[in-house]
């Protein structure tokens, strides 16, 4: 039992990396490149190899803006990164926070 436990987790793990991937290249890749190392502004630092949290609260905050007021708590108000985010689950953003920050 406590085999088939860990081969679940194990699994489940890849899994979300799988999608955090596939999230990252439909989503992302477009405007922060294959590998997460471009950015799309000028001064601004790429995403590669940055804290998951960090990652998982900046593309949460992203996702929240508030279109009436068109901004948020972190101060975070961009319609493409909007609609880039817009649909994302508390779980497809920490599988996407995730795949990110392991990219070197």
């Amino acid at each position: 039992m406590k085999k088939m436990m860990i081969v679940l987790l194990l699994a489940s793990m890849s899994l979300m990396a799988a999608s955090g991937e596939k999230l990252y290249k439909q989503k992302c890749a477009m405007c922060h490149g294959d590998k997460a190392q471009e950015s799309p502004k000028e001064g601004i630092p790429s995403l590669a190899g940055r804290d998951v949290t960090e990652l998982a609260l900046t593309i949460r905050a992203y996702r929240d803006q508030d279109e009436r007021v068109g901004t948020y708590t972190m101060h975070k108000d961009s319609r493409i990164m909007y609609d880039a985010t817009s649909s994302l689950s508390r779980d497809k953003i920490v599988a996407l926070a995730k795949y990110i920050s392991g990219l070197k």
